[in-house]
């Protein structure tokens, strides 16, 4: 290879590893983003809450010495003081686009009628319906806060409630402007462009010097060049990572910097807020050691406020007075109670970042006056660390998605690597490896599941109560989308099976993702439910097609021994895509709405077609035969059929029957009952956040990607593959004893095991598609056709997976359901080996 060629070699792979990096980091920013954007919003609210709860108290205690909502004195004056309270907050903050007409104080009455704001125009007026205090679900009790985005508006609500009845009198909303937010958004994101050109330009340089010192050529032996190819991987791989790392690690110590300081300014505000009432009650002349029931306010404001470890009140000596903390409250001006011993207990610590401190001035003889005691706040700093590791977590979440971005571009990347190794791009292009589907599969999978998440809220927005789809409620509405893309993907999987072994997997495949295409932009132009149920159907129609068509790739370009392996690749792609995929249109949803991300995906999958007919074109080649129904093995040959079998002999072939009704059916049953079914329902009910559950379901993922490929090497090899189906069955059922069993020591612990057992059991499930093509009525029928009819059959497992294990648990209670779950699914492993 001369060195013009070296360098033009050198230049395209720099090229290809720079479009790589701006994609990940395109990729992490875009997720990182909006989770970030979503904590900020949260903590700007909450500054704003604590100056809304200081008013719900206010009235509260109003209400409680006989004041009239209707009728309160002094109404204005207390809105007022809460405003200015609220506007200073944001100005002292410095954040821009800051104006008091902003930011608007109601005060409601529980059906949302204005009885008083500090805008007069709006007194008399209703606020809309979305923006009020809902109800907690099957009661009449508002919830306790509640927070909304309306038309470019926050609306902020806290329930007024009569002090022994609890009945609900009024409601306290703040109102503030959208673009505060995005101001400051908008200055964390300019602190970002720099580090993110520095990220970008250190990256770069770093694989200018790698690729400098790589030597390429194309005359080395095989085992040189794959090495090499190895090197070039491994570099791209670190120094990619490397830069996604910096950059998740700069978003968590910025957001770090922000929250302490947020949560300071929250404390300034309460302090400054329980200043104003004590010094009030100073100026009237009481005295500071007889303050009634003070220390049980301090501890109604510790309780509501999370981030507080707690309060004290000292004299002008520095001597506590009352004390509150988490742990308890403590009037320490008694003799009795300050010699109490169980007074150590509240001692809080005493950081001094983390504390706020206010001088308590007694005006009744002194203008200026007299130092009375002090006001300290001290800030949790276990609650501060909790957040941040909550952080920390949703951090390292998105960093793992994003390399699993990075990491199918990196395989989609190779072939150009492998091409400019050996020089020689016109051999390279016309020999087809199986590997090839995975990035297919990964870019087929990331379009069509943007829109996984939110199907049925869509259709929520496009529910119209007046004239219902059929006249079905709402609540059954919301679920048809999902079942009428089912229903035409069970379908189209006996198509599409058939359809390849006479035509190939091309045609199949290259319509269905025509059809999924123009399926969902029809569901991003769709106005009502019933055309969004059809545009659903035609994607549900393409999306059977294309994905049996994939495993029709496989088949045709594999070997007996290669076809685990294979199916492992593409279901490794499948599972990577619906990954990122199902993050990326959650991401993108929050930020536009759900209707163009039906454009974003079916864009993805018409794309999709120009790259497979371009990349893919000498892979397209039809069968020699529409009957050719033996795959090259390299030692035997199969004898051509005269005589097709039919579909129902296929069916109740022994060892296809066996492999249904006693491995495919319960395998089924159990992984979408117990993880899909049950597991969410079971962390839900034991605290775990959703954001948890969501991590723990990925590992399950992870499996497949990553350790399937690598099991089904070993598996390809083996001779008899039924003892690897029995191995994955008996891990199977492993899974289920292991949580019935351990449960009671951490129900977290034995879930994420049950569902890391389950992902284990199904990398072995690529070894039940090389099983059945061994079988010699599959090679009669043919392998596309065979797979598709069984693929149909076994989702009978996934619908009924959820209505047994509801049934099982509504009969016989959790704990029984589980248990007998285990044992039957043990006995058909059993019965399996014995007959199949």
């Amino acid at each position: 290879m001369s060195q013009l060629k070296k360098n033009r070699a050198r230049i395209h792979l720099f090229s290809g590893a720079v479009i790589m990096l701006v994609l990940a980091l395109g990729f992490n920013i875009l997720l990182t983003s909006a989770t970030l954007e979503k904590l900020y919003v949260e903590t700007f609210i909450s500054k704003n809450n604590v100056v809304a709860k200081d008013l719900q108290r206010n009235l509260e205690t109003a209400l409680r010495f006989g004041k009239s909502v209707d009728k309160f004195i002094g109404m204005d004056k207390l809105i007022l003081e809460a405003r200015q309270h609220l506007t200073s907050t944001q100005k002292e903050t410095g954040e821009s686009g800051t104006d008091e007409d902003d930011i608007v104080v109601f005060i409601t009455s529980p059906d949302g009628h204005v009885v008083y704001s500090s805008s007069a125009g709006v007194v008399g007026t209703d606020l809309p319906e979305a923006t009020r205090l809902p109800l907690v679900k099957g009661t009449q009790t508002p919830m306790e806060g509640h927070s909304v985005e309306y038309k470019g508006v926050y609306y902020l609500s806290l329930p007024v409630k009569q002090d022994f009845s609890k009945k609900w009198m009024a409601t306290v909303t703040v109102a503030f402007s959208q673009k505060q937010v995005k101001a400051m958004l908008r200055a964390i994101v300019m602190k970002s462009i720099n580090l993110i050109a520095a990220v970008l330009f250190c990256a770069m340089t770093l694989l200018i010097i790698f690729l400098r010192s790589l030597t390429l050529d194309p005359n080395r032996s095989k085992k040189s060049l794959r090495r090499i190819k190895f090197k070039i991987s491994a570099a791209f791989f670190i120094i990619i990572c490397l830069a996604q790392i910096t950059l998740n690690l700069f978003n968590l110590f910025e957001f770090r910097v922000h929250f302490l300081d947020v949560s300071t300014q929250k404390s300034v505000v309460m302090s400054e807020l329980l200043k104003q009432d004590i010094e009030y009650l100073l100026a009237k002349g009481l005295n500071i050691r007889r303050l009634i029931k003070m220390d049980q306010k301090l501890a109604d404001i510790i309780a509501v406020s999370p981030e507080l470890e707690g309060i004290t009140i000292s004299d002008n000596t520095g001597r506590p007075l009352y004390i509150a903390s988490r742990h308890g409250m403590r009037n320490l001006t008694t003799s009795e109670n300050n010699e109490s011993q169980d007074s150590g207990m509240l001692s809080v610590h005493n950081y001094p970042d983390y504390t706020v401190i206010q001088n308590l001035l007694n005006t009744r003889k002194s203008e200026t006056g007299v130092l009375a005691g002090k006001l300290t706040i001290h800030i949790s700093k276990g609650f501060l660390f909790n957040k941040l590791k909550a952080i920390a977590l949703d951090s390292i979440t998105v960093l793992v998605i994003s390399i699993f971005f990075f990491v199918e571009l990196l395989i989609l990347q190779r072939q150009l690597i492998e091409r400019q190794i050996t020089g020689d791009t016109r051999v390279h292009r016309e020999q087809v490896h199986y590997t090839s589907i995975r990035p297919v599969a990964f870019m087929f999978f990331f379009g069509v599941d943007t829109c996984i998440s939110f199907l049925p809220l869509h259709m929520a927005t496009l529910y119209n109560p007046y004239h219902p789809l059929l006249g079905l409620s709402k609540d059954i509405i919301m679920g048809l989308p999902i079942s009428m893309q089912m229903l035409f993907t069970a379908t189209s999987l006996l198509i599409s099976g058939a359809w390849c072994d006479k035509r190939g997997w091309a045609e199949p495949f290259l319509i269905g993702l025509f059809l999924s295409g123009i399926g969902f932009i029809f569901a991003w132009l769709a106005p009502s439910s019933l055309y969004f149920l059809i545009a659903l159907g035609l994607v549900g129609m393409g999306y059977g097609l294309s994905l049996m068509a994939a495993q029709g790739f496989v088949i045709a370009h594999t070997t007996t021994k290669e076809s685990a392996r294979g199916m492992a690749q593409l279901w490794a792609g499948v599972y990577a895509g619906s990954i990122c995929g199902g993050a990326t249109g959650a991401m993108l949803a929050d930020r536009m709405g759900y209707t163009p991300v039906f454009l974003v995906g079916g864009s993805i999958l018409l794309l999709l077609i120009v790259y497979t007919f371009f990349m893919m074109k000498d892979a397209m080649k039809r069968p020699k035969s529409a009957t050719q129904t033996s795959r090259p093995t390299s030692t035997e040959q199969t004898r051509p059929s005269s005589r097709k079998p039919s579909v129902f002999s296929f069916l109740f072939n022994r060892k296809i029957f066996t492999l249904i009704l006693f491995y495919g059916l319960p395998w089924y049953i159990v992984l979408i009952g117990f993880m899909n079914y049950y597991s969410p329902i079971y962390l839900k009910g034991i605290g775990v956040s959703q954001s948890n559950i969501g991590r723990i379901f990925m590992i399950y993922g992870i499996c497949l990607m990553y350790v399937a490929p690598y099991i089904s090497k070993i598996v390809g090899r083996a001779h008899d593959k039924k003892r690897y189906l029995v191995m994955g069955s008996f891990i199977g059922s492993l899974s289920i004893a292991n949580f019935y069993f351990f449960k009671d020591l951490s129900g977290v612990v034995s879930v994420t095991v049950s569902i890391l057992l389950l992902g284990l059991s199904a990398c072995l499930i690529p070894v039940r598609s090389a099983y059945v093509l061994d079988i010699h009525i599959t090679k009669q029928l043919g392998g596309g056709k065979a797979i598709g009819v069984l693929n149909a059959v076994l989702r009978l497992g996934q619908v009924t997976g959820p209505i047994l294990f509801g049934w099982l648990f509504i009969t016989m209670g959790s704990d029984s359901g589980i248990a007998v779950t285990a044992a039957a699914y043990l006995l058909f492993t059993l019965v399996f080996i014995l007959v199949g």
